[in-house]
């Protein structure tokens, strides 16, 4: 069941829920959160995260990447603080064209060839080793990031 209680917090985005709230304030800097869309196997693979359970939430990747990082910075010492999914051979064979790459590129103010792509299972065991798995409603096709959280300096 998705919680869709809002955050009676000034400064905290609508789509942020309790339960995201206090799995990003549980991070620390290095730590890695997987934002994933509405086909993912995010029950399986979350089991593995820390919190080992997904936290779902309404809205697109890219929107709900945009409100976390109100709340977090990316991680400046990890090359590619954010990784997404790279198509599959057949998919790439058919030059089929993936928005949420340029999206997700937008949200976290980078440029889509600043992105990591990485291939499908890998990606999928990469999210296994994350703190936190956060499922999206979103069905665009590879809509489906790894974060790195970086340091919140005073």
């Amino acid at each position: 069941c998705v919680n869709l209680l809002r955050m009676p917090l000034i400064g905290v985005p609508d789509s942020i829920t309790p339960e995201l709230l206090f799995a990003l304030a549980r991070m620390g800097h290095g730590d890695k959160l997987v934002i994933a869309d509405a086909n993912f196997p995010s029950d399986s693979i979350a089991l593995e995260t820390a919190v080992g359970v997904p936290v779902r939430v309404h809205g697109t990747t890219s929107n709900i990447l945009k409100d976390i990082l109100q709340l977090l910075p990316l991680d400046k010492y990890d090359p590619y603080p954010v990784k997404v999914m790279d198509r599959v051979q057949s998919d790439k064979d058919k030059a089929f064209e993936v928005p949420a790459y340029n999206l997700i590129a937008e949200a976290s103010n980078l440029r889509p060839s600043d992105l990591s792509y990485v291939e499908r299972f890998e990606f999928y065991e990469q999210a296994k080793k994350t703190f936190v798995l956060v499922q999206t409603d979103d069905r665009s096709a590879y809509a489906n990031c790894i974060v790195s959280k970086g340091v919140i300096f005073q």
